[in-house]
């Protein structure tokens, strides 16, 4: 939540400064926070830490968005996606690292490890100085300025970012138990299931990214990720077993991981350089707010029908209809979204 509060002001003051202050300093701070989490004496002060935590870490999509545009706006989808497949690799390099600290040395040194982390990337910042940002000229060599997105096409992005967001994150936080209450897996089994989806998640980042950057593809690969998505939900409340369900895991990953490149690349395209720390933000609040509604509400649905089928049946639902809003709602606009190369 406080990740979506700060999203907005943190893209217009990357357009405004660049992005190397704006991802210095919210990184700086945000790891100066969980500092403070670690050594915190009451549950109080650690609820307090982690929430001024989660405000600072709205600042740092925004400026590595536009620092990657700037610097490799020749295959954006593929690099974005790269930028991307750092969220559930660092989850992954965390949950390797951190529990041995945590065993030897006790929980507060683990969350003092990744919290030195941070700050050692955050005091790398001043490298990104002389970062390019992205920028088109027109015909005459003058900088060519987009108006901004419009309420039509912002609500249809955010919509779909909203959604997507909820349930890769309502996925995460439910398959285990789904796994294990419903399909009669073992607590390792389960766990190899999640990692399974992860891991080809991250990969399926890049792949996706990659194919978005063929001219006029960026819609078309997020229409066929949100058909796959939809099908693999559907596969997981039909009471799908054995070999089959394995590979309904890997689809899911494939899909419900794998849309972040390639939509902030679409992003991108639509909002031009002069824009793109802001569109991103925008986009952001959506994503971050989808991550903390939706996984809750379907677990209270899960727990008030004393089943599985209807988690799933209206996430696939959901899924279904932002990716209906998506096509209507970018169908013309300022660009069309054929310009692959916007940037």
């Amino acid at each position: 939540m406080g990740g979506a509060l700060t999203s907005n002001p943190a893209g217009r003051l990357t357009d405004r400064i660049g992005p190397a202050a704006v991802l210095g300093w919210s990184l700086g701070m945000f790891g100066i926070a969980m500092l403070f989490a670690a050594i915190a004496p009451t549950a109080i002060l650690f609820l307090v830490a982690i929430a001024i935590g989660g405000v600072m870490y709205g600042g740092v999509n925004p400026p590595t968005n536009v620092a990657v545009a700037g610097q490799m706006s020749g295959r954006l989808g593929f690099f974005l996606s790269v930028k991307q497949s750092g969220v559930p690799l660092g989850g992954l390099l965390a949950g390797v690292a951190l529990p041995p600290i945590a065993l030897l040395a006790g929980w507060r040194w683990a969350l003092a490890a990744a919290a030195g982390s941070c700050l050692v990337v955050a005091l790398a910042t001043p490298l990104m100085r002389g970062v390019r940002i992205a920028a088109r000229k027109d015909g005459d060599g003058c900088h060519e300025e987009r108006p901004p997105l419009t309420r039509r096409e912002l609500a249809a992005l955010g919509t779909f970012g909203f959604v997507m967001s909820g349930t890769q994150w309502s996925m995460f936080a439910h398959l285990s138990l789904f796994l294990t209450e419903e399909r009669a897996f073992s607590l390792a089994a389960a766990g190899l299931g999640l990692a399974l989806a992860q891991g080809l998640g991250a990969a399926a980042r890049l792949l996706w990214g990659w194919l978005s950057d063929l001219p006029g593809r960026r819609l078309a690969i997020l229409s066929v990720l949100t058909a796959t998505s939809v099908a693999c939900l559907a596969a997981l409340g039909g009471g799908i077993q054995g070999p089959g369900l394995w590979f309904i895991l890997a689809l899911a990953g494939v899909s419900i991981v794998g849309w972040n490149g390639a939509y902030y690349a679409l992003i991108a395209d639509r909002a031009g350089a002069a824009g793109l720390g802001r569109a991103s933000a925008n986009a952001l609040v959506f994503i971050f707010a989808g991550s903390v509604v939706m996984p809750p509400l379907l677990g209270l649905l899960v727990d008030l029908s004393g089943s599985w089928v209807p988690f799933w049946a209206l996430t696939a639902g959901l899924v279904a209809l932002a990716g209906i809003v998506l096509r209507i709602g970018l169908r013309g606009g300022h660009y069309a979204s054929t310009r692959a190369s916007a940037l």
